[in-house]
């Protein structure tokens, strides 16, 4: 494990000079500059909090200087007291990448992290002096000397701990909330470090200050308050006593888990989505300004996650008015791109992809995220050819194609027969006369009476009894079709909209700016690209109005289309003209909430949002919330409701009962106009024919 952690740090670190797992391979440097029983205080000091406090995890120690005295005392103390797995940074000047802690945390194999910074050692303020005094020829008095002294301490304060700061800047400590880090000073200036934006996230930070005093050196001892009672970072002294060998801490140093906000105030930027997400906007509302939230699921859980944490929250539009994407700048717009800019703490309702975790942290999904397509109900087919429909094509091409079958067959069996019989006459022999017998057998209504001969008899026979059974199936059929007319056929996945012709879709403009465009563009399936491809935009009315138009589809999402076409496009009864196709497109995994990253609640509201999800009470809110609002907005539905959807809803308004119109019979009577005019060009054509016939005849007398 200790040569996986060093391969692992020499690929992140480049600056890493040197590993040291404590062993007994470093021994003591002599001393130079800290006298002996002040630096065994020190040391007592350092090995007390890392062993007593801090020494769950594997430690990662960070120091500006080359190892001093200090640090191998440190480090010796630690081998005997049985630590293992430490890291020593001796070096961070030449450091090129970033995110250091975060890819040793992941690649290091260890549950957690303790990092202790050594700041440069300064001398004490006497020994400076005394050392000026014996090689300066200047004849100043006293004070002179002691502002040159301490500007000289500031000075080499400021310079020895660049390195530290620089590595703060690359660690993306601020990633990492729970990781607890120790700074080690010996100057109250040490508290500066405190303020560093790389530690802004971390809740177990601590400074230990080794200060001189009259006879060795005090320890004191601070922890950072991140939530406080005062509602304002502080640090807490747990600790003021005279430096010895063992530190007697009386409290626990680690904070556990964060139950308490104290009232600190979250930024939660989100946009308008109901049911999870409603609010009202002031009479002069900006963009990006506030807004007070309504009621809705992810507010109900905000507030009871609020109330239980005792912290309190504003809520905000993002600036552009935009979920969120990559723009050419490579940085996300809208409440991502807030969240990455640290503008706000948290979001809701937000897709988690890829692209978007790169910048943001986020909680355990909790809504449903599907595609459906919304159509007009399937209608009741046109019924003026109700009497053609009554029978497939193929049946009426089977039965045209059997008449002319049969009456030549029985053409040809009387012509037989006369062949035979040829004392006998046939009562008619024509093939016209056969065929349109057998028209008139189908219609009920023969012609002329049936041949005299006994075999042909015996065949019409046999087809009357063929004209029953179709006339009969044909009656039942028709009658079938008149009260209960076929319907067409419902739209349920992006295959039927791209096999209907005529057919067009669309999505709410927003879809442009959202990760669900990203369903769209970066699907495998060829036919979900396409409706891409095709795909129009409106707005969400003015989308819903072209569907009750007719032969338009909207895509849209599944809980958000519920609650507008049950309070806005149904009537008292809740019946609507709109169809919500039965095929779901999940959206990636589905929606949860979205937060900076490094945010140190974060595990807070993640456990808390796991007990409302397995409670089940998600459900039930949900629920409620959309009952809520469609009673409401439909509490006036008839008097408000669009005229479109009132004419949509015609046809479902009526008592039940069917009586037969023009409407439903007009077919019969084209059918009676095209046989006329098929009449009329069969008896011009007849004419044109006799005509040319006369005209031959007349010609060929004359000749002759």
């Amino acid at each position: 494990m200790h040569c996986k952690i060093w391969n692992t740090f020499i690929e992140v670190t480049v600056g890493l000079l040197s590993l040291t797992v404590a062993s007994g391979g470093m021994s003591p440097l002599p001393a130079q500059r800290v006298q002996q029983d002040n630096m065994e205080a020190a040391v007592g000091g350092v090995v007390s909090m890392v062993m007593q406090g801090l020494g769950e995890c594997r430690l990662l120690l960070v120091t500006s200087t080359p190892v001093t005295d200090m640090l191998s005392h440190v480090l010796s103390e630690l081998r005997d007291g049985g630590s293992g797995g430490v890291v020593v940074m001796e070096d961070t000047s030449s450091l090129s990448t970033s995110l250091i802690v975060p890819r040793l945390t992941r690649d290091g194999g260890a549950a957690c992290w303790t990092l202790v910074f050594f700041l440069a050692e300064v001398p004490d303020t006497d020994d400076i002096l005394n050392n000026k005094r014996e090689g300066s020829n200047n004849t100043s008095g006293t004070d002179g000397h002691n502002e040159g002294g301490r500007k000289d301490i500031n000075a080499s304060f400021k310079n020895s701990n660049q390195d530290i700061k620089r590595f703060l800047e690359k660690s993306g400590l601020w990633m990492l909330p729970e990781t607890r880090v120790l700074v080690v000073g010996w100057d109250t200036s040490g508290t500066l470090l405190l303020q560093h934006p790389s530690l802004r996230n971390i809740r177990h930070l601590f400074l230990l200050l080794l200060l001189p005093a009259d006879k060795g050196r005090t320890v004191e001892l601070y922890r950072r308050c991140l939530f406080c009672s005062t509602r304002e970072r502080g640090t807490e002294l747990l600790l003021r006593e005279k430096a010895t060998l063992q530190l007697h801490v009386k409290q626990r140093l680690l904070l556990g888990r964060l139950v308490n906000l104290w009232g600190s105030l979250l930024t939660v930027i989100t946009m308008d989505y109901f049911p999870h997400v409603d609010y009202h906007r002031s009479p002069n509302h900006q963009p990006g300004g506030k807004v007070l939230p309504k009621d809705c699921l992810d507010f109900r859980m905000v507030d009871a996650i609020a109330s239980h944490l005792n912290f309190s929250y504003v809520v905000r539009e993002p600036p552009d008015g935009q979920w969120g994407v990559r723009d050419d700048s490579g940085h996300f717009t809208g409440i991502v791109g807030s969240l990455e800019r640290e503008e706000g703490d948290l979001s809701m309702v937000l897709t988690p992809t890829p692209d978007r975790l790169e910048v943001m942290d986020h909680s355990r999904i909790y809504g449903e995220g599907a595609f459906v397509i919304i159509s007009l109900k399937p209608r009741p087919a046109t019924q003026h050819w109700a009497f053609v429909k009554s029978f497939r094509d193929e049946l009426w091409l089977t039965l045209l194609s059997m008449v002319v079958v049969w009456g030549v067959l029985l053409w040809a069996m009387l012509k037989a027969w006369t062949w035979i019989r040829v004392d006998r006459e046939v009562r008619w022999s024509s093939l016209t006369s056969a065929i349109l017998y057998g028209f008139g057998a189908l219609l009920e209504d023969p012609p002329h009476p049936p041949p005299t001969n006994l075999s042909a008899q015996v065949m019409v026979g046999w087809w009357w009894v063929l004209c029953i059974i179709i006339t009969t199936a044909y009656r039942s059929s028709l009658i079938s079709h008149l009260t209960v007319p076929g319907i067409s056929r419902p739209v349920n996945t992006f295959d039927d909209l791209l096999e209907l012709e005529g057919w067009s879709w669309s999505a709410e403009i927003g879809l442009l700016n959202m990760a669900d465009r990203d369903f769209f563009l970066g699907s495998p399936s060829p036919v979900v690209r396409e409706v891409y491809r095709l795909m129009e935009f409106y707005t969400l009315e003015d989308a819903l109005q072209k569907v009750l138009k007719g032969r338009h589809s909207f895509i849209t999402w599944k809980n958000y289309i519920d609650v507008r076409i049950a309070s806005r496009y149904s009537d008292a009864r809740g019946i609507t003209p709109l169809y919500v196709s039965n095929k779901r497109y999940p959206i990636f995994g589905g929606y949860s909430w979205g937060f900076r990253r490094g945010a140190p609640f974060l595990d807070a509201i993640k456990r808390l949002k796991q007990c409302l999800l397995e409670s089940g009470i998600l459900t039930y809110w949900l629920s409620d919330v959309i009952k809520q609002r469609v009673r409401e907005t439909r509490k006036n539905s008839q008097e408000g409701q669009d005229a479109s959807v009132t004419q949509a809803l015609l046809p479902n308004l009526g008592s039940g009962e069917v009586v037969l119109g023009l409407s439903h019979l007009q077919g019969v009577f084209y059918f009676l106009f095209a046989g006329f005019v098929v009449s009329l060009i069969t008896l011009m054509c007849e004419q044109a024919f006799t005509h040319t016939n006369t005209t031959r005849e007349v010609a060929a007398i004359t000749k002759g």
